[in-house]
């Protein structure tokens, strides 16, 4: 996505490249777009079509907006867990897999959790404290890998929310917190194998809303709020000494940032200054001890979870000032610049294209009573809520395959082919509505048979209907210009 070009520049012949930005940036980023263009680059028709990253869809969102909560990397993928909007603590847990952009239902936990972190240790989560909507939690639930269901284990100490929770040498570290009073001091560590907590030394500060994470063998804790003022101090804990000590305090005082170590390096991203939401990020320098401005979310983001999967640092939900947020942005490594948008390759468009009307199929069967609440992801309404903005998704990508397209198509016969095409599409999805209303009893071979075949025209429907109208967009968009 770059473009190249041969200009004079006071009579010197230079090389002139662009490169393609998806996402704006809402201030300059502090660091210089590297020139990604070599002498050895390929051109597209060079490549095989399955290698070709050429298309673009966004990252697909949870499955509804919310903050607060747990985010951690197991096997490859984000799991999310908990949280709150404004209605509600949240039991729902779904998991992020980056090579499908898609989201897919796990198991719920045993207990609303919001203002909640996770660890994982070996496979297994666990969910540490939290809030249930009235008061503040001491119970602890764990999901074991390869098991679908949640169980308890040990208490906390102390009930707390909004703790910062981290794994480090097998153990699970519970950093400060809300008693719904103010800030807390204590700090806990748990040994899954003994079932037990044990306390450690207190924080300097007793703090809440804190980034918590581990870094170069030792706990790392920035930001936070002591109930009254927004903190920009930094505390770093020595397991072997059992002591925290200052380190060097934040550019910008922030409560209910994400912390994580990405590429070696220590990031606190967004947060609240305790008056806006940030859409700032700093970065830890090793080399001059100090912290140094990194770039810019694509939104603003208080209450936020971090987490490193892929060799990306995903920024997840959040609440931006004015509404909860149910979006996902990562740091891409190649620009060092926040994005929503992630490649496609084209051989992955027709299983998008077949999951979208699948999906679609599904929401037209399915009651109108279902739940749209993201805490009532089981049911009747789970099977097509695995899949999220399907149609959007597949159509962003066709957009960005037509616009390559030497090929055009007129504008009346366009017309008259996508509203054919469209046409043709409702009736597929209305035959086959009235094929289960009326054969709902009687599952033969024969009906199997007709509802796949009634099936597989819907979905070669779809991909005409996709590739037509984006070309139509495409074409609209070139004789406007």
């Amino acid at each position: 996505h770059s473009y190249v070009a041969l200009v004079t520049l006071n009579g010197n012949l230079a090389r002139l490249s662009i490169q393609l930005r998806l996402n704006i940036p809402t201030t300059p980023s502090p660091i210089n777009t590297p020139d990604v263009m070599s002498t050895s680059v390929s051109r597209d028709e060079d490549l095989d079509e399955c290698q070709q990253p050429e298309l673009f869809c966004e990252v697909a969102t949870m499955s509804g907006p919310k903050c607060g909560l747990g985010v951690a990397e197991l096997e490859g993928k984000l799991f999310v867990c908990g949280g709150y909007d404004r209605a509600e603590c949240l039991r729902s847990v779904e998991s992020y897999c980056p090579e499908t952009n898609s989201w897919t239902q796990q198991s719920n936990m045993g207990e609303a959790r919001g203002r909640v972190q996770i660890a994982v240790i070996d496979g297994t989560v666990y969910a540490v404290g939290g809030c249930n909507g009235t008061t503040e939690l001491d119970s602890v639930e764990y999901l074991a890998k390869a098991e679908r269901k949640w169980k308890k284990m040990c208490k906390l100490p102390l009930a707390r929310s909004n703790a910062g929770v981290c794994a480090l040498n097998g153990k699970i570290y519970c950093i400060g917190g809300w008693n719904g009073q103010s800030g807390i001091k204590q700090c806990d560590v748990l040994k899954p194998d003994e079932n037990r907590w044990f306390s450690i030394a207190p924080l300097n500060t007793g703090r809440y809303q804190a980034g918590v994470t581990a870094y170069g063998g030792k706990l790392w804790v920035v930001g936070g709020s002591d109930a009254w003022n927004c903190l920009g101090s930094v505390e770093v804990y020595d397991v072997e000494a059992n002591q925290w000590t200052l380190g060097p305090s934040l550019l910008t005082a922030r409560r209910g940032c994400g912390l994580a170590e990405y590429n070696g390096k220590l990031y606190a991203v967004g947060g609240s200054d305790g008056t806006h939401s940030l859409n700032s990020t700093e970065c830890y320098d090793e080399e001059t001890k100090c912290w140094i401005a990194g770039p810019n979310l694509t939104s603003p983001r208080s209450n936020v979870s971090v987490a490193v999967v892929q060799n990306r640092l995903y920024a997840i939900g959040g609440f931006s000032g004015k509404t909860f947020l149910s979006t996902v942005e990562y740091l891409d490594a190649a620009t060092n610049e926040w994005t929503t948008f992630v490649p496609q390759t084209s051989a992955n468009i027709d299983s998008l294209l077949e999951n979208s009307l699948r999906a679609a199929l599904q929401n037209v069967r399915s009651s109108s009573s279902t739940s749209s609440s993201p805490d009532h992801l089981s049911g009747n309404g789970g099977a097509h809520e695995s899949t999220f903005k399907p149609i959007q998704t597949a159509l962003n990508n066709e957009y960005n395959r037509q616009q390559h397209s030497p090929k055009a198509i007129g504008g009346g016969k366009q017309d008259i082919l996508f509203a054919s095409v469209q046409n043709s599409a409702k009736t597929a999805l209305l035959e086959d509505d009235e094929r289960d209303d009326h054969d709902n009893g009687d599952l033969n071979s024969k009906s199997s048979n007709v509802t796949k075949t009634v099936q597989e025209n819907s979905i070669n429907l779809l991909q005409q209907l996709a590739a037509n109208k984006c070309t139509e967009i495409a074409t609209a968009g070139n004789h406007s210009s």
